[in-house]
């Protein structure tokens, strides 16, 4: 019983939600990795040299690495996210990770820099909207993750609210609703909401003017009934492989 209300919760996140309709430009799945990196500048350049490798290079994978600031909820100090349009990407540099010689070389150095793997997890767009604009220019992201029961009632309120804040000047390039399929994504996470913007202190604006509208005074209350508040964080990209 367990196992059907789990799926049953699954297929209405991933079947009302997901209409079709997502820009051209955004991945339809991602897979996220969050991790504690004391090096940044060695974790960094192993990872460029990776993704500089032949045969990583050659698949232009859309990928970024990421700081990861305000992060009290667990180690993780930094991320690193590839963004895949379909199945055949993902299952490609799933592949190439497992079997290169870049693979190998990455797993090796990421040992002797004691970098510690904090969360691992696969997540589908469900939601996304764009201001326009090129992906080079939302160099920060700002997070919330929720545990929610009824994703067929929560997402109306959310994608309303959302919806109801673009007109402001303070309001971000792109925004949407991820949901969880696979790994370990805390405790009891089921979607993540994001907001990109240009900079930090764009994002500062954002979350000044968001706080402090009456639109998100009517949207706290019902999102509240609906869903469980997990974490929030900044991220901060530090190199965008193949922006699309």
């Amino acid at each position: 019983m367990k196992k059907l209300i789990i799926f049953s919760m699954l297929f209405v996140s991933f079947g009302v939600m997901a209409d079709g309709h997502l820009p051209a430009n955004f991945s339809k799945y991602q897979s996220n990795f969050l991790f504690k990196c004391d090096v940044p500048e060695r974790c960094l350049k192993a990872f460029n040299k990776y993704m500089s490798a032949p045969e990583v290079a050659s698949q232009n994978f859309e990928v970024d690495i990421y700081a990861v600031l305000h992060n009290g909820w667990d180690e993780a100090t930094h991320g690193i996210s590839f963004y895949y349009k379909n199945a055949d990407e993902y299952a490609m540099a799933n592949k190439i990770w497992a079997t290169s010689d870049a693979g190998k070389k990455l797993r090796k150095a990421n040992r002797d820099s004691n970098v510690e793997s904090v969360s691992e997890y696969l997540t589908v767009h469900t939601v996304g909207v764009t201001q326009g604009g090129p992906t080079t220019d939302n160099g920060v992201s700002l997070r919330w993750s929720f545990e929610v029961q009824d994703p067929a009632a929560f997402v109306p309120v959310w994608k309303a609210f959302a919806k109801s804040i673009e007109k402001y000047e303070w309001a971000g390039n792109s925004y949407g609703l991820q949901s969880h399929m696979l790994g370990n994504n805390g405790n009891g996470i089921t979607h993540e909401v994001w907001v990109a913007v240009s900079d930090q202190q764009a994002a500062l604006a954002f979350l000044d003017g968001m706080y402090a509208s009456p639109e998100f005074a009517e949207y706290s209350p019902k999102a509240n009934k609906l869903s469980k508040f997990k974490r929030s964080y900044m991220e901060v990209s530090l190199n965008m492989f193949n922006p699309d």
